[in-house]
């Protein structure tokens, strides 16, 4: 997994509110435009942010999906999708 694309990903969600508006009405033809591999994608996608973090993404940077809601990531589920990976 290319863990620098996706943390890429996230400090562009947070500083360009056009692509950010992208990302929050159509996630994959935003992510069209971000060299990321078919797993990533599906990922970010299906907001499996454990994944993203088992493959190395920062958990520091995943929040911002998170803050802007992208694909479905309201803080209450990426908090449990977080919890339960750190717990495995």
């Amino acid at each position: 997994m290319s863990a620098y694309q996706v943390e890429k990903l996230c400090r562009r969600v947070l500083h360009d509110s056009a692509f950010r508006a992208r990302m929050q009405s159509e996630p994959a033809d935003a992510l069209a435009t971000v060299p990321l591999n078919l797993e990533e994608r599906e990922a970010i996608l299906a907001g499996d942010v454990g994944w993203l973090y088992r493959h190395g993404a920062s958990a520091f940077l995943l929040p911002i999906l998170s803050r802007f809601e992208i694909c479905g990531l309201a803080l209450p589920v990426f908090n449990r999708r977080m919890r339960a990976e750190i717990k495995n």
